[in-house]
């Protein structure tokens, strides 16, 4: 009952998330020859010595390899990092916040089911909607890759572990929305914090000296792009970078589950 209604909240805003991760993936595959071509602005433009090496790789000699280093960041590091944890963002903070906002919490705790079984009802259904649509969108530029103007081939496999550690980020950041949806009198505020949060490593990121100290460091071109080109194996992946956004999240869940025990409307 409590998922059933979930999903009927957010399936339209899972579809538009869906439909815009697709219609910036597919110019972006169908682009692919003409950067090809006037791609040696590419590197001079870049304003940070990482973004000059990342674009270096894209323009490289080796067209397979070129093209693995530019899917890598289409897909995941620009594509999925963006649209991802905004959609991680929109639909988590009105998890909670908007119930209480609604006037809806105290009927919705008032259900003969523990509010452990309401949060997780509740949190997977939304998990679901912003992680399936990662690999669902990626899986589709294995095909698009193959059309007679791109020629190229993108493997299934490799796509699918970038895209398995790409959703475990995104899950991060939606499971930290949760946890400021629960702490919110107001969906905007949970909104504000947690934006608050995202900017700020963002703003790390892109600053040379810092940017270590970034949550971003764990889904940026570093981390795909080995990945793509087959460097970095599914194993080596998971056990040294995934397994620990994992288990973050887990803590943050944890969290969240005993602030909900203890919440009122």
């Amino acid at each position: 009952m409590i998922a059933r209604k979930t999903w009927r909240e957010v399936r339209g805003m899972t579809l538009a998330y869906t439909v815009i991760i697709e219609l910036l993936l597919l110019p972006a595959i169908l682009l692919w020859p003409n950067l090809r071509r006037g791609g040696s602005l590419l590197v001079e433009m870049m304003p940070a010595q990482f973004l000059k090496d990342m674009a270096r790789q894209i323009m490289g000699q080796n067209d397979e390899a070129a093209y693995l280093a530019y899917m890598a960041v289409q897909m995941f590091f620009k594509g999925i990092n963006i649209v991802g944890i905004a959609a991680a963002v929109l639909m988590g903070t009105g998890l909670i916040a908007r119930e209480r906002e609604n006037q809806t919490l105290e009927f919705l705790l008032a259900r003969p089911v523990s509010r452990s079984r309401i949060l997780a009802a509740k949190y997977v259904v939304v998990g679901l909607a912003v992680v399936v649509p990662i690999f669902l969108t990626s899986w589709t530029a294995v095909p698009l890759s193959r059309i007679e103007s791109v020629a190229q081939d993108l493997p299934f496999d490799r796509v699918t572990i970038a895209s398995l550690h790409n959703a475990a980020f995104v899950l991060l950041v939606y499971t930290a929305t949760l946890v400021f949806s629960i702490l919110a009198r107001a969906q905007v505020h949970a909104a504000f914090w947690i934006g608050a949060v995202v900017i700020s490593q963002v703003a790390i990121y892109f600053i040379q000296e810092i940017r270590v100290y970034s949550l971003f460091r764990c889904s940026d071109f570093e981390v795909y792009g080995p990945v793509m080109a087959g460097n970095t194996s599914f194993g080596e992946l998971f056990w040294g970078q995934t397994i620990w956004l994992l288990v973050a999240t887990a803590a943050l869940y944890a969290l969240a589950d005993a602030l909900f025990r203890r919440t009122g409307p």
